[in-house]
C-alpha cells in the first residue's frame, strides 16, 4: 500500500511540473538548489530533470505497488518504507549529479563544488 500511495504522489507531482513548469526559482515550488540557481539555462535543466525523475520513480513505485497488492507481500512493509525513502533520495541525488556534469562542462560550476 505505501508503495501506491507514494507513487501515486510522486507521479502526481511529476505531471505537476509538466503541466505547470517553474518560470523562477522559488523555495515552494521550483526544484531549487545553489546548483540549480547558478545559471538560468542550469535552472531550467535542472526542472526538466527532476520532473522526468519524478515522472520515473512514481511510475516504478505505482507499478511495484501493484504488485505488493497483488501477490499479497504486504507483510514486508519495513522493506517497502525504506525502498520509497532511498527512491526519494535518488531523485535528487540523480538532478544534483546531472547538474554538476552540466555546469562543469560550460564551466560554471559554483566555487563550492570545486575540488
Amino acid at each position: 500500500m505505501i508503495y501506491l500511495i507514494s507513487g501515486l504522489l510522486i507521479f502526481a507531482m511529476g505531471l505537476f511540473y509538466l503541466i505547470h513548469p517553474a518560470k523562477s526559482p522559488t523555495r515552494v515550488y521550483s526544484y531549487s538548489s545553489e546548483l540549480a540557481t547558478a545559471t538560468r539555462s542550469g535552472f531550467y535543466l535542472a526542472q526538466r530533470w527532476c520532473r522526468n525523475a519524478f515522472l520515473f520513480v512514481g511510475a516504478i513505485e505505482l507499478l511495484l505497488g501493484f504488485i505488493v497488492t497483488y501477490f499479497h507481500l504486504t507483510y514486508f512493509e519495513g522493506a517497502w518504507t525504506l525502498t520509497v525513502y532511498l527512491a526519494i533520495a535518488v531523485i535528487f541525488l540523480h538532478t544534483e549529479v546531472k547538474l554538476r556534469h552540466y555546469l562543469m562542462r560550460i564551466g560554471q560550476l559554483p566555487a563550492a563544488y570545486q575540488k
